[in-house]
């Protein structure tokens, strides 16, 4: 297997100060396009090797369509979410199942309880167990199953790489992102395909820039349901919602975001965490004229990571020689 990124492809991204002393740092790497797909702006080496995780959604939802799901947007959205498992989550994933005749026990991926807190109580409080509808794949194994259906596919093997729903979304992620010689298992079981942060960042360049009918459907459908992908209240979602950029996170602090004018971002942070890595985007976003500086001002104030605030004992977050500092959320 190719070698993954290292320390030695990052450099600092963003530290976090406590009465001026620094307290923490965070090492990664992250690239911006243009429009036409070239480099605006690199931080590390933009050719280092990642697991992109879940921020490859939207293309398998190509590959989902095309191998023949049948979607209407919403569904289409949650299929390219990492959803918080609230009940309505839960019941469009059940919606995908149910219009191909399947019920949760067919989906693969793990039990699980709600990531929104008040979901997960609300369902204990109900007595309720965890459960597959729960897991913030759901509506992307539910779409893989939809396409297994409508092409006749068995759907006990719709995991397996060879599978022919998983070769069309192996396919499409290619088509937008680049050749791909690796390919791993993600923590739901789907494939997990391996690139660099320059092919991730084409990849999301494309679905604001390519005609193709499927991944405008993609892109309308994260911009219409902003709430499917993640959830209210999210960073992902409340940067849809306020500014139309198309942002799908990845797990072990992954992030791609994509402009409507075609602008990509991506950034990776070495540690896995995902502390602050919204801002950066954004701040990078707004850097290259992609996002006005007063609409970044007031996504700073509801996205800064808790444990930030104003004033003489705050602690400050700085972001790749720019500081945004807010009232703390806690």
């Amino acid at each position: 297997m190719a070698s993954a990124i290292d320390i030695t492809h990052c450099t600092e991204l963003l530290r976090v100060t406590r009465n001026s002393v620094v307290e923490s740092r965070h090492y990664g790497t992250a690239v911006v396009l243009d429009a036409a797909g070239e480099v605006l702006e690199a931080l590390g080496d933009p050719q280092a090797l990642i697991f992109p995780r879940s921020a490859l959604k939207p293309f398998q939802a190509i590959g989902s369509l095309r191998a023949g799901a049948v979607l209407n947007s919403a569904q289409l959205a949650l299929a390219c979410a990492s959803h918080l498992g609230t009940a309505r989550h839960q019941q469009l994933a059940h919606s995908v199942l149910a219009s191909v005749n399947l019920g949760e026990e067919q989906l693969q991926c793990p039990d699980s309880w709600p990531g929104d807190s008040a979901s997960r109580t609300e369902m204990i409080i109900e007595g309720q167990r965890p459960n597959k509808l729960a897991f913030n794949c759901s509506g992307k194994h539910a779409a893989f199953l939809a396409a297994a259906v409508s092409r006749g596919e068995q759907v006990e093997t719709y995991l397996n790489p060879e599978h022919p729903v998983q070769q069309c979304a192996l396919a499409a992620i290619e088509e937008f992102c680049g050749p791909i010689t690796i390919v791993g298992v993600d923590g739901c079981g789907a494939p997990a395909p391996q690139m660099s942060l320059y092919s991730l960042a084409k990849g999301f360049n494309n679905l604001s820039t390519s005609s193709d009918q499927h991944v405008r459907a993609v892109a309308n459908a994260m911009r219409e349901h902003p709430w499917a992908v993640r959830g209210p209240g999210s960073p992902n979602t409340i940067v849809n919602e306020s500014t139309g950029i198309i942002a799908k996170l990845g797990a072990e602090g992954v992030l791609g975001m994509s402009t409507s004018q075609g602008v990509s971002v991506v950034v990776k942070m070495l540690d896995g965490s995902s502390r602050g890595m919204d801002l950066l985007a954004l701040g990078l976003l707004a850097k290259h004229g992609a996002l006005t500086p007063q609409k970044l001002k007031e996504l700073s104030s509801r996205l800064a990571p808790a444990g930030t605030s104003e004033g003489s004992r705050a602690a400050q977050i700085h972001y790749v020689g720019q500081e945004f500092m807010s009232e703390s959320p806690r």
